[in-house]
Parts: structure tokens; C-alpha cells; sequence
């Protein structure tokens, strides 16, 4: 069962939300609506602070499969975007979460996300992965899903509308999944690759993280991406490479 967690605390989540409830019929519980094999899930506070809410939803009853976090983004770019990616922190956790730790992700669905985003979204809208970063802290498969990068674009009903189709829409497929080291955090590289190949990829490291990647945080990164076999990398990072081909990654040119 797939579970989008919605904070009333934010605007943009609170958007996507409403446009979930209205693309089809659910069923009311309190904070929790359920439909087929989905559930929408309120919460008060700000997601990225919320630890383990996969086990408090579970402790309701439900099983779940995969967590997705419906949720504004910002920038001091201020640039319109429509972003997907993977969570934790590779160093000191200083949004949420907790140091050091990765969490585990849906490649699959996150790729086929992206690629409805891609389809859908308003032209003046960038549609991209983002590097791994902030919290919460949960054990559960999960990944952000957002609309950025200020309160024009978090109130836009038709950036939050198509976010919400997105969520609806994605399916699982199979794919080679990968992990991505290196490049800007929006992930320009990884995006391309995963919009014109068959490759969906999990936990990213954007260059500013690369120091923090000693041999433990880079087997955290494989075990928190689900069946990667591949690395995929933007820049040179001598260092690294040599790890992951001792590590048994093939690496994607």
C-alpha cells in the first residue's frame, strides 16, 4: 500500500492534498482517507521533522509499502520547479533526520514520477531529481515529491494539480537502478538519463556531498536504493569509482 503523507503546515502539501481528494473518490477516517490500495495522511507538523511516521501509520492497522511526501520546496533561486528525491543526510543532519543516515527509496516510482512530471507540467516549470537531503527519519520505502520554490508556485493549482495526477498515475516497471555521485543538486545529469534511457535512480549525492563518502556512507547509498546494480557519475571522482567497481557497481557512461 502506497501512503502520501500531507502536512497541514504547508501550503503547497495542503494543495496537492485537495487535488488528490478530488481526482477520485476516497473513503474519510479521521486524518486518514483511504481508497484501493492508497492512503492520504495528515499530519500537523512539517514532514521533514515527523520521524517515524510509517510506524505510527502502521500502529493504525495499515501495511505499508512505499511513503511518499507530498511538499513544498524552496530556493533562493526562487526558480519554478517540480522535483523528485530520495532522503537523509550524508553528514550532519541539519534538516530533520538523523546523521549520517539514508533512507530507503522507490527508484522505480520515483522514474515514473518524473516522468509524467516531464509530461504535464506547465512549460515554465523545471522538472528534475534533487541530491538526497534532509529528514524525516522512518525505516519504510519513501521519497519527496514537490513543488517549488516559492509561495507563488506552492499555491499554483495547476503545478499542485499535476503533482497530484503524478502521484496517481506512477506505476512500478521494471528498470536498472542506479545511484548518482556528483553534479548540482538538481541533478541535471541524472535527470537526462533517467528521461531518455531506461534507468531510475535512487539516493544521489550532489558534489557538495562527495567528501562524506567514505566506504560506509557509499554501501549506505546502495542498500537505502532497492536492486541498484549501477553508478552513475557527473564529474571526476577518481576516488569513488575505484570503490564502486570494487564494490561490484557497473558504471554508466
Amino acid at each position: 500500500m502506497i501512503c502520501i503523507v500531507a502536512s497541514m503546515k504547508d501550503i503547497a502539501s495542503r494543495n496537492i492534498a485537495e487535488n488528490l481528494l478530488s481526482i477520485t473518490k476516497w473513503k474519510e477516517k479521521g486524518n486518514i482517507y483511504e481508497r484501493d490500495d492508497m492512503l492520504l495522511y495528515f499530519i500537523d507538523d512539517e514532514h521533514i521533522f515527523h520521524d517515524d511516521v510509517d510506524r505510527e501509520i502502521e500502529a493504525l492497522g495499515y501495511t505499508i509499502d512505499t511513503i511518499i511526501f507530498a511538499s513544498r520546496h524552496a530556493s533562493v533561486a526562487k526558480k519554478k520547479t517540480l522535483s523528485i528525491h530520495a532522503i537523509g543526510n550524508f553528514g550532519k543532519a541539519e534538516y530533520g533526520g538523523r546523521d549520517k543516515t539514508l533512507i530507503p527509496c522507490s527508484p522505480i516510482l520515483m522514474r515514473s514520477a518524473l516522468h509524467i512530471l516531464k509530461e504535464m507540467a506547465p512549460k515554465e516549470y523545471q522538472v528534475c531529481y534533487e541530491a538526497t537531503h534532509h529528514g524525516p527519519y522512518l525505516e519504510k520505502p519513501c521519497f519527496f515529491i514537490e513543488v517549488g520554490s516559492t509561495e507563488a508556485e506552492w499555491r499554483d493549482k495547476k503545478a499542485c494539480r499535476v503533482i497530484a495526477e503524478a502521484i496517481m498515475q506512477m506505476e512500478e516497471k521494471k528498470y536498472d537502478v542506479a545511484i548518482g555521485i556528483g553534479g548540482g543538486h538538481y541533478a541535471p545529469r541524472f535527470t537526462d538519463i533517467a528521461l531518455e534511457s531506461e534507468i531510475a535512480f535512487g539516493h544521489i549525492a550532489a558534489k557538495y556531498a562527495v567528501e562524506h563518502l567514505n566506504e560506509e556512507m557509499l554501501e549506505k547509498m546502495i542498500d537505502a536504493t532497492p536492486n541498484c546494480k549501477k553508478v552513475c557519475f557527473h564529474g571526476k571522482h577518481e576516488r569513488i569509482e575505484e570503490a564502486t567497481k570494487k564494490m561490484g557497481l557497473l558504471s554508466i557512461s
